[in-house]
């Protein structure tokens, strides 16, 4: 598949999300989240939110890309761990256009770069690379990690 296919049927995926599909999404990673303690929850499932927000309007107003040969099998792998790890509809809508477009065509970061994570740390960009504290600690099956543009650091 050519980038620039996969960014226009993102872009057409993306006309059917609605800020109904957001607030809804809101309400599941709250559930989703019920374990994590305060002030985390509430400040993850914001930040994550509104960076989904933010690169789906930035998708849908993307009018080129350079064509470039995607990894299929591993964007078929992408798909499917969400498909397989996102047990809720408004969440799971959202994330399968976007987080496509952060992995396969923004080849940005799949969390917020602002986003703090416990110990205080953030993504770190330095010139066009990503920096990421938890890279190396996320081994769970609902990670994403193997998938983000970001590189490891301490």
């Amino acid at each position: 598949m050519i980038s620039s296919h996969l960014l226009e049927i993102l872009k057409s995926n993306a006309r059917q999300i609605s800020i109904q599909d957001f607030a809804i999404a809101h309400q599941e990673l709250f559930e989703d989240f019920k374990y994590v303690p305060e002030p985390y929850k509430s400040y993850w499932v914001k930040e994550m939110l509104k960076y989904l927000l933010l690169n789906l309007k930035e998708l849908t107003n993307t009018c080129n890309v350079c064509p470039e040969d995607l990894d299929e099998k591993k964007f078929r792998e992408f798909i499917k761990k969400i498909n397989e790890n996102s047990k809720f509809d408004a969440f799971k809508k959202i994330s399968l256009v976007v987080l496509p477009y952060l992995a396969f065509i923004a080849k940005k970061p799949i969390h917020p770069p602002e986003m703090i994570f416990p110990g205080g740390k953030k993504i770190k960009k330095a010139e066009n690379r990503y920096f990421c504290p938890v890279k190396n600690k996320q081994i769970n099956p609902y990670s994403f990690c193997e998938f983000c543009v970001c590189e490891a650091y301490e």
